[in-house]
């Protein structure tokens, strides 16, 4: 029974490993644990050097490098989980104080609010008041568009449509021989 669960656990190490380092663990007559410590020294061998690296990134990370508040979130998550996996685990308070110490300008505002909030706020809270801006932000800018796209339409001259553009459907006129319809189809 040993041997078939040592063998079923293996097999989960190695289908779950990239295949560089399956080349590099893979041995035979192998156990699971063997397998798992092999693993566990390449990970940790240099755990130190890849803390100090992580930390240097996790420091510098600025909002203006992304396309979205998403993706800016993502990545200093991304780099606080790592920093944690080898050994140098972020504060949460911390977490937040970076998310909002390299926004870009138009966030600034909600940078402050969030800075001044006491406790701050976590990290899912910080990153959701970001994103309902960034939110804000996408439909002010649609409106704005479609405000300019709409500036200079329209009838000019006399009122019967003699100003029309182009993207404009034509008005139709009642033929002299069509009796008049009141609106929605009923007769007179």
């Amino acid at each position: 029974m040993w041997e078939t669960l040592d063998a079923t656990v293996l097999q989960w190490i190695y289908s779950t490993v990239t295949t560089e380092l399956l080349k590099i663990i893979v041995e035979a007559n192998s156990t699971a644990m063997e397998a798992w410590t092999c693993l566990a020294d390449l990970f940790q061998d240099n755990q130190n050097s890849r803390a100090v690296t992580l930390e240097q990134e996790f420091s510098h990370i600025e909002m203006a490098d992304f396309s979205s508040v998403s993706a800016y979130c993502q990545r200093l998550k991304s780099l606080a989980d790592q920093l944690k996996n080898v050994g140098s685990p972020v504060s949460q308070n911390r977490l937040v104080l970076q998310l909002i110490s390299e926004l870009s300008p138009a966030y600034h505002g909600v940078g402050t609010i969030i800075r001044q909030s006491n406790p701050l706020p976590t990290f899912f809270k910080a990153r959701s008041m970001l994103a309902l801006e960034e939110a804000g932000f996408a439909k002010q800018e649609a409106t704005g568009s479609r405000k300019k796209g709409n500036k200079g339409k329209g009838n000019s001259g006399n009122g019967k449509g003699q100003g029309n553009t182009s993207s404009q459907a034509p008005v139709a006129t009642p033929s002299p021989a069509a009796p008049a319809q009141w609106p929605g189809g009923y007769g007179q």
